[in-house]
């Protein structure tokens, strides 16, 4: 079987990295396709001639191109319209400047009107609340306006030579719901061809946070129950179309064990054995500006060691793999304070001894939190008022929350955190919770399931139901496990 998984970075395959190589171990040829930038191939794949890479066509160049770049970027605007999204005014804010970004071309982030009657500018949020104070049904209306002249866009001729080319008896399609994104594309020539689609969200945030799925794949492979009614209520996805297989990015994580005593840990991190590791783990900029954090960090941990049981603890700051910069030569000027970068962009054997050996986690908003409970370690919370946007802001960040059927213990003010973290500290811990919310979330299968060979299940049998007939390929021999895999570059052009 020939599977075109068409991705947009490096960074976005290696939440996939077992999905592929457990489709290649089971025979079938995987051709990655990539189009925004050159891909570094992951080392796992070695040198498989059952994994290939291909340059695809980028955003279209016919006359339908500046129609649906703007269709788009308006139906990924107006979706933060909707009541779903009503207090989510940072993620509107973020979907308005990137789709007037996409809507001028790059030259701007903006707009605003002058009001004939006051002579003030008007601009983004307030222009928008002006122009549908009077009409609170518009946004959704206009919506579903677009929504079928969507269907009325044509393939791209030149998607659909490539995949005439490439002769794929299904495509993978991820993270697809990025504003502005040209993977729309590919989703609507398979489909025209009859080559059935599969759409693995990328993480845990994505269908609440991102722009829309403009066109439906035949499948939607999400993690949980929570993202299956996302899709559902929030994409208008068909609940027979969505297909719960859990996290495969995180299997890797689950599979690994600590190495490193304790003893030797805060040795080499030069922290007090005798003391407990509280772990503060960084957001995205998204969620809070980096610079912002690290002055709240501080304020943090003043406030957290104004408890007599936290006096003397040890903390140590996880920067966020995207913003380490922030964090270099950072010195608190407090005891027993030390930052630990992650070394890669993606979670590592360092991170899982970090949690191992913390006694507690803290965080605002922030996948990292999810390893934690699969560490099985207490986290928490503060509402923050700067980082509001980034917190109750969001939808996913609920999921999260105790009071949701989430296992983070959340405080409205440092008073409660400084008496939860403590007790956290003193080993009262809700391990049942822990363990229930990280099964039903990332493993819902089971915890000794992992997610990559169900994802792997779902594609197979997705393609066993396409309509396309293409030649049957060589049949390739399986990799022997162990041994080493690999890539191999090529363009259809090279094939012709």
């Amino acid at each position: 079987m020939r599977i075109l998984f068409h991705i947009t970075a490096t960074s976005v395959l290696r939440h996939f990295l077992d999905v592929v190589l457990t489709l290649a171990d089971r025979g079938h040829q995987i051709r990655v396709a990539y189009t925004e930038e050159p891909l570094q191939p992951p080392a796992e794949f070695g040198n498989s001639p059952l994994i290939t890479f291909v340059q695809a066509p980028p955003a279209r160049t016919d006359t339908w191109r500046e129609a649906a770049i703007e269709l788009r970027a308006l139906r990924d605007y107006l979706r933060y319209l909707q009541p779903p999204f009503a207090a989510a005014e940072k993620l509107r804010a973020r979907a308005f400047r990137k789709g007037i970004n996409r809507l001028s071309g790059g030259a701007h982030r903006h707009v605003s009107i002058r009001c004939p009657r006051c002579a003030h500018d008007i601009a983004d949020e307030a222009l928008i609340g002006a122009l549908t104070a009077n009409y609170p049904d518009a946004p959704g209306t206009m919506a579903r306006r677009l929504a079928l002249i969507e269907s009325a866009i044509p393939t791209d001729a030149r998607v659909d030579r490539f995949l005439d080319d490439e002769r794929p008896d299904v495509v993978v399609v991820t993270p697809l719901i990025r504003i502005g994104s040209d993977q729309p594309e590919y989703v609507k020539s398979a489909r025209a061809k009859g080559i059935p689609v599969a759409f693995p969200v990328f993480s845990w945030d994505n269908l609440s946070t991102k722009g829309l799925i403009h066109v439906h794949p035949d499948r939607v492979l999400v993690w949980n129950e929570w993202q299956k009614e996302e899709a559902v209520l929030l994409h208008a996805v068909p609940a027979e179309s969505v297909h719960v297989t859990g996290a495969p990015r995180f299997d890797r994580f689950f599979a690994l064990q600590p190495q490193i005593p304790r003893d030797e840990f805060c040795r080499v991190e030069r922290l007090n054995p005798a003391q407990p590791i509280v772990t503060y783990l960084c957001s995205s900029e998204f969620v809070a500006d980096a610079v912002r954090e690290r002055e709240f960090v501080l304020r943090w941990i003043d406030a957290v060691r104004r408890h007599p049981d936290l006096a003397s603890c040890n903390v140590v700051i996880r920067p966020h793999p995207r913003h380490k910069a922030v964090w270099k030569k950072f010195d608190t000027g407090r005891p027993h304070v030390t930052v630990i970068a992650p070394r890669s962009i993606s979670t590592d054997q360092s991170l899982l001894e970090l949690l191992h050996h913390s006694a507690a986690v803290v965080g605002l908003n922030t996948s990292a939190q999810l390893e934690a409970a699969i560490a099985g370690r207490p986290v928490l919370t503060l509402l923050v008022p700067e980082f509001e946007g980034g917190q109750t802001g969001t939808l996913h960040f609920r999921y999260l929350l105790r009071e949701h059927g989430g296992f983070v213990d959340v405080a409205a003010d440092f008073d409660t955190h400084r008496a939860q973290l403590a007790a956290a500290v003193h080993g009262e811990i809700d391990r049942d919770a822990i363990r229930t919310f990280t099964n039903a979330f990332l493993r819902p299968h089971g915890h000794d399931h992992p997610a990559a060979p169900i994802m792997a299940d779902a594609i197979e049998t997705l393609a066993g139901a396409g309509h396309q007939s293409w030649p049957k390929p060589l049949e390739s021999p399986r990799r022997r496990r162990g041994e080493s895999a690999g890539v191999v570059r090529d363009t259809a052009a090279d094939r012709r």
